[in-house]
């Protein structure tokens, strides 16, 4: 773990093809519980993955991945666990306006904006990663899209949030994405201005807490909490008591 804004947060796997790829666990959960380490596993893009880093993520269990990555995304730079042994590979794109569109389009003020539109438009998809999760139950789940920040975030918001973990270390964890991809963002940013003649603007590239702040504030007003959320978008009771047991470590 590594001290982020007076909190620790996970730090990321050492993998040659990846920098963003931290254990879930390890946060405090409700009621004095801890969210378990090696079930969850939030990430960048998979596709640089060498051979080694593949073997290690199979010494962890990894194995189920759910790629949130757009058609284009994937189609662009395939993951490098989409036909390894003994993990199950399954995509379930989620659009967000930036990456999976390869920075065209009209670029959002906010980052803010795009996990509202997420939990707005996206809450089947987001029901369909938790059951994908739930049937492998025995295995370590890894889910990530391009950075590890926006459509990842909002998904280990919603895993954080079941299990009880305080608000603060949310958004702690969701920051830490900006410190962990600086060199990345950095690269990013000067293809796209390569590639298409202009930058996208800096908050594309870095995860200021007010944006998952935002979120967390759309979720509380409209939904109250993301239990009722994910049960508004189709999760059954069963499902989200799976998910809990998942996350939290068996009491001593």
């Amino acid at each position: 773990m590594e001290k982020q804004e007076s909190l620790w947060v996970a730090k990321p796997l050492k993998l040659a093809g990846a920098r963003n790829v931290r254990d879930l666990g390890g946060y405090p959960a409700e009621d004095g519980g801890t969210v378990q380490s090696g079930r969850f596993y939030r990430g960048d893009s998979t596709a640089g993955l060498t051979g080694e880093d593949v073997r290690l993520l199979q010494q962890l269990g990894v194995g189920c991945v759910v790629d949130l990555r757009s058609g284009q995304e994937t189609e662009r730079a395939p993951s490098a666990l989409r036909e390894t042994p003994g993990v199950d590979y399954y995509a379930v794109p989620m659009l967000d306006q930036v990456t999976s569109s390869a920075f065209q389009g009209k670029l959002p003020e906010r980052m803010g904006e795009v996990y509202v539109e997420l939990l707005t438009h996206m809450g089947e998809q987001f029901v369909r990663i938790l059951e994908l999760f739930a049937a492998h139950r025995g295995r370590a789940c890894l889910f990530h899209c391009t950075a590890g920040k926006d459509r990842t975030g909002v998904t280990a918001m919603l895993l954080l949030l079941l299990a009880g973990v305080p608000r603060e270390v949310v958004i702690a964890d969701y920051s830490a994405t900006g410190l962990y991809m600086k060199e990345s963002f950095a690269q990013q940013k000067r293809w796209a201005e390569e590639t298409f003649g202009k930058a996208p603007p800096d908050h594309v590239f870095s995860s200021d807490p007010a944006e998952i702040e935002m979120a967390l504030a759309y979720l509380e007003e409209e939904y109250g909490t993301a239990r009722d959320y994910l049960r508004q978008n189709g999760a059954s009771e069963e499902l989200l008591r799976s998910i809990r047991e998942m996350l939290l470590s068996p009491r001593g």
